[in-house]
C-alpha cells in the first residue's frame, strides 16, 4: 500500500534521527549499519533503499542537514543583529556566537560534522552544492562587511581572514570538546573571550 500524504517523510526524518542518534553515541560512523538503522526505527531494512541509496547517502544526507541548520542560524543572527541596529563589528560577533551556541549545544553533532569520513565522498562532492563553502561565504560576507566599514584597504584579505577564523575558533571547539566535563562546563565563557580575542588580533585596522 503506497504511503499516506506525509508518512514517508516522517519516515525518512525518523531514520535520520536515528542515525544521527547511533554516530552521536558511539561516535563512529562504523557503528552504524542500515539494517541495525531499521531494526531500531522498526521496519525492514529493504525500507531504508526507498529513501537512500546506501549508507553513504545516508550519512551525507545526516552532515548536509547539520550543515545547513548551522549556517541558517548563523545567518538569522547577523540578520537580527542588523535589525536592531548592530554595527558591523556586533554583527560579526553575533554571527560568531551562533556559531559557538551550536558547538555547544551539539557536541556530538558538531565533532560527525568534521570527522565522519563519508562527507567527502567524491560522488556528493560533485553531485551537490557543498555544505562547507556555505559556511565559508558567511565568514567571508561578515567579515568582509566589517572590513569595509572600518579597514577598506584590507578588503583583499577577506577570505584569508574567513578561513582563519573559522579554522581558529574550530580548533578551539575541538580542543573544548575533549576536556573533562566539569571542566568544559565551567569554563564555557573561555570560548566567547578566545573567539573575541582571536577576531580583535586579526581583523583589527592597518
Amino acid at each position: 500500500m503506497p504511503n499516506r500524504l506525509g508518512e514517508g517523510e516522517r519516515l525518512r526524518q525518523e531514520i535520520l534521527d536515528t542515525a544521527a542518534r547511533i554516530l552521536e553515541e558511539s561516535g563512529s560512523e562504523d557503528a552504524l549499519s542500515l539494517r541495525g538503522i531499521a531494526r531500531e526505527v522498526g521496519i525492514a531494512a529493504p525500507s531504508i533503499y526507498l529513501h537512500f541509496k546506501n549508507k553513504a547517502d545516508l550519512l551525507w544526507t545526516l552532515l548536509a542537514d547539520a550543515y545547513t541548520r548551522l549556517a541558517a542560524a548563523m545567518e538569522a543572527a547577523g540578520r537580527a543583529a542588523e535589525a536592531e541596529g548592530a554595527d558591523p563589528w556586533g554583527q560579526l560577533l553575533a554571527t560568531s556566537a551562533a556559531y559557538r551556541r551550536f558547538a555547544v549545544d551539539n557536541p556530538g553533532r558538531y565533532r560527525l560534522m568534521f570527522n565522519v569520513a563519508t562527507q567527502v565522498s567524491a560522488e556528493h562532492r560533485v553531485a551537490d552544492v557543498d555544505p562547507l563553502a556555505r559556511l565559508l561565504d558567511i565568514w567571508v560576507g561578515v567579515i568582509g562587511r566589517y572590513l569595509e566599514a572600518v579597514s577598506p584597504e584590507r578588503l583583499e584579505e577577506t577570505e584569508t581572514l574567513g578561513v582563519l577564523v573559522w579554522t581558529g575558533m574550530h580548533g578551539q571547539y575541538t580542543l573544548w570538546h575533549a576536556l573533562p566535563p566539569h571542566y568544559a562546563e565551567a569554563n564555557e565563557a573561555v570560548l566567547a573571550k578566545f573567539e573575541h580575542d582571536l577576531m580583535r588580533d586579526l581583523l583589527r585596522p592597518g
